[in-house]
């Protein structure tokens, strides 16, 4: 049985709804892109300003801009590490180079996922990391219902592993489920 496919609970009332679930297809980039970005350390986060930055590079990461709003960001707290009633401190502007290492880790994401053809940064955005979904928190996990979509027939020839999420600074799992 595909883990992509289960449904474990439907998320009703409890859900968080959210407008960037597919971020959870950059799961195998993420650890390798803080390292880089020297926001880790050996995949720890050194005080809580790197666990900010990190959340406004996965804000870049989804949509090519800064933070502006906290209102859903949710999600992006979860894989931070960070809780939901944290407000995260906004950086003025991201640096050039870090934006063409992250545009960089998009451009591979593209690359290495042939199935999706030869798209661009702005439709991976677009048809695959800006997706609707819902947050639902359990006692010891997170669970990421994600909204189909008609295309989602090619996520099972997806290279990426994401159905279950869990970094090292993170305290609960995240577990996906992506119908298609």
């Amino acid at each position: 049985m595909n883990l992509f496919s289960l449904k474990r609970q439907s998320p009703g009332a409890n859900g968080i709804s959210i407008k960037n679930a597919g971020i959870v297809l950059l799961n195998n980039y993420i650890p390798m892109l803080f390292e880089r970005l020297k926001l880790t350390d050996r995949y720890k986060f050194p005080n809580i300003q790197s666990q900010h930055q990190a959340a406004n590079v996965l804000h870049y990461l989804m949509t090519g801009n800064s933070i502006e709003q906290q209102d859903d960001l949710h999600l992006i707290k979860v894989l931070c590490g960070l809780p939901l009633s944290e407000q995260i401190e906004q950086l003025p502007s991201i640096p050039e180079n870090d934006k063409e290492l992250m545009n960089n880790v998009l451009t591979a994401m593209i690359a290495n996922w042939p199935a999706i053809g030869l798209s661009s940064i702005d439709l991976l955005r677009e048809n695959w990391l800006l997706r609707n979904g819902s947050l639902v928190e359990h006692s010891c996990e997170w669970e990421l219902h994600i909204e189909k979509r008609s295309y989602d027939v090619i996520i099972n020839r997806s290279p990426f592993t994401f159905s279950v999420v869990k970094f090292p600074w993170m305290d609960n799992t995240l577990h996906v489920y992506w119908k298609y």
